[in-house]
């Protein structure tokens, strides 16, 4: 690409900049607000727990988002790094990632809590197919966010369109909370995924609306040999990078943890899961508004001092939320916990992608990175999720609880001492 190409095309990006943040927010805020209907943290966990007693079962709500949403990103990410243009292919992922929650809406009306072991293969599969979209999705649709948000104003930008999607997806939650208390299971979960299908419709909308300019690759990948071998040398000669991997696996032990907090909650407290929706609810509230206080803060605070920082910090707002779950024996304890969970949620949501990108030497390899990075994270993120319910059900919570602290811990050590900033590292753009 010449020069004068670049100069275009940075006009281009300028000239539409505030249009396609708005868009772009918009779409975050109406998609996040589908997700606050349908918490994976709190209403999903509830959802399954009122069809199966089986803490393994529930764990695979995390393990499929993690596995599903992250290896696809390896195919995604080979398939569209040579694309010009974006746009077309999120739409199609994405029009695929929102239909399940419509089949998920009819499928829990017909079938109810009578049929509640083929409600839950249904629940499995569709919620599958979602996440697997999400995963193909994922890479091809930041690196179109990348390429309309200039690189010094993407911690500013990541924040705003969190916390304004934080919000709400506060008031998505707060009327899952009054829908559950208002009607029986199957009523009150199929207008909770009916909703969340049209919320994510809505965001569609924006998402169509972004104005995106055309980007003229340099280089080629011909085949899928190439490719592989292309991820293998930048594990093998990225190091910075591929410390940044490491440490980044230790610190999603998150995932063994957090999917057993709402459960753990409800069983060390003494309730009976049909009469848990009120303690759900405010649990559920209490993590959106934890991440979505902090959003702003962290993009600010990224953009000045580095996201890794950022994410040190969260890091160790997660180890200490784990560590008070470990102790918890009262509600109050149990509200920390979510409040701590959901400040370091909104420090990661802001800076992990968002390093991401600038570990990468060009834009073209930006979905590379991305793909890379979520496959391997989430297929230990996956076996990790998978692990925690098994040992909680054959031990206790204590043990899940306890080795997600001592691993968060470790990888909290390991990015201080072993990673640079990429920004200010020469591998970084």
């Amino acid at each position: 690409m010449t020069d004068t190409n670049r100069k275009e095309i940075k006009e281009k990006i300028e000239k539409n900049y505030k249009f396609n943040s708005r868009m772009s927010i918009l779409d975050g805020a109406f998609y996040t607000l589908g997700m606050g209907f349908i918490s994976t943290g709190t209403i999903l966990p509830l959802f399954v727990r009122q069809l199966t007693k089986s803490n393994f079962l529930i764990s695979m709500v995390t393990a499929i988002l993690m596995f599903s949403t992250t290896v696809p990103q390896l195919l995604s990410a080979k398939w569209t790094a040579d694309l010009d243009k974006k746009k077309k292919k999120v739409l199609s992922f994405g029009l695929f990632q929102r239909l399940p929650w419509l089949g998920l809406a009819i499928l829990t009306f017909i079938l109810g809590a009578k049929y509640k072991s083929w409600l839950l293969i249904g629940f499995f599969l569709l919620w599958t197919i979602h996440n697997l979209f999400g995963g193909l999705v994922g890479p091809v649709w930041f690196d179109l966010v990348a390429k309309v948000i200039p690189q010094d104003r993407r911690g500013k930008f990541f924040g705003y369109r969190t916390f304004i999607s934080s919000v709400l997806e506060v008031l998505g939650a707060l009327g899952a909370g009054y829908i559950i208390n208002q009607f029986d299971f199957r009523v009150s979960f199929t207008i909770l995924f009916f909703l969340t299908f049209l919320a994510m419709m809505g965001s569609y909308i924006f998402l169509a609306l972004t104005k995106e300019p055309a980007y003229p690759v340099d280089s080629k990948t011909d085949n899928f040999k190439d490719y592989f071998t292309q991820l293998f040398l930048i594990l093998k000669e990225k190091i910075n990078y591929r410390n940044f991997l490491i440490g980044g696996i230790l610190i999603q032990f998150i995932g063994m943890a957090n999917g057993l907090f709402t459960v753990a909650g409800i069983e060390r407290l003494g309730l009976e899961i049909d009469k848990a929706d009120n303690i759900v609810g405010a649990f559920t509230v209490i993590l959106i508004v934890s991440k979505s206080l902090t959003n702003i803060f962290w993009g600010y605070f990224g953009d000045k001092y580095g996201h890794k920082l950022v994410i040190l910090i969260a890091s160790i707002f997660n180890a200490v939320g784990v560590l008070v779950a470990f102790f918890a024996q009262k509600l109050i304890f149990f509200y920390l916990v979510f409040v701590l969970t959901g400040i370091a949620l909104g420090g990661t949501s802001v800076s992990f992608m968002t390093i991401i990108a600038d570990f990468a030497s060009s834009p073209e390899e930006r979905t590379i990175y991305v793909g890379l990075t979520n496959a391997v994270v989430g297929i230990v993120v996956t076996i990790i999720s998978l692990l925690g319910g098994f040992l909680a059900d054959i031990l206790n919570y204590k043990v899940v609880f306890g080795i997600s602290f001592l691993m968060i811990s470790l990888g909290v050590i390991f990015l201080f001492l072993k990673v640079s900033d990429p920004r200010i590292s020469n591998e970084g753009n």
